[in-house]
C-alpha cells in the first residue's frame, strides 16, 4: 500500500485514482499520520457474472419493445381474472 500525502493528493489527483483503477489501494496521510483509505470498488455481480461468461449481454439492447396489446372492451383486466382464479381454487 503507498501512502500519499494530502498536497501530493491535490497535485496528482488524477494518476492516484489512475493507481486506485488498476486495483491499487492508497493510504493518505496528513503529516505523515494516516487519515484516510482510497480503495478500488469491488465488482458489482453482474459485473463478476459478465466477466465468467455466465451471463452474455444482448446484441441489439437498443431494439425498442412491442407496444402493449389493448384489452378488449367489456373483458376483466388480467388482475381481475388472476384474483377471481384464485378465489375459486381456495373456497
Amino acid at each position: 500500500m503507498r501512502q500519499v500525502g494530502i498536497r501530493a493528493l491535490k497535485q496528482n489527483a488524477s494518476e492516484v485514482i489512475a493507481e486506485v483503477t488498476n486495483g491499487e489501494t492508497i493510504v493518505i496521510t496528513d503529516r505523515g499520520r494516516p487519515v484516510a483509505q482510497i480503495s478500488p470498488l469491488p465488482n458489482s455481480p453482474l459485473a463478476t457474472h459478465i466477466a465468467s461468461g455466465m451471463i452474455v449481454r444482448a446484441k441489439n439492447s437498443k431494439k425498442k419493445l412491442p407496444q402493449p396489446i389493448s384489452r378488449k372492451p367489456n373483458t376483466p383486466s388480467l388482475s381481475e381474472l388472476l384474483i377471481e382464479m384464485r378465489n375459486k381454487e381456495r373456497y
